[in-house]
């Protein structure tokens, strides 16, 4: 990882949904209760350019045919 990380945010409502963001990578940093309700604040790095094609081909190659396409 570089020198600086960037990162992305992203949050939750419910603690069911905890297990499932930490296998995706998430990292929880937070958590605030406002009128009875909890909000799970999480981060994780964001992927490099070479991660993020990586990605973005995996998930066309996983929509099938023509999947991901625009045009």
């Amino acid at each position: 990882m570089s020198a600086t990380a960037r990162w992305e945010y992203t949050t939750a409502e419910r603690a069911e949904q905890l297990n499932a963001l930490g296998s995706e990578g998430w990292e929880l940093v937070g958590v605030t209760v406002v009128e009875g309700i909890e909000r799970f604040y999480l981060k994780r790095p964001l992927p490099s350019l070479r991660e993020q094609i990586t990605l973005d081909q995996r998930k066309q190659v996983l929509a099938g045919p023509g999947g991901g396409t625009e045009g």
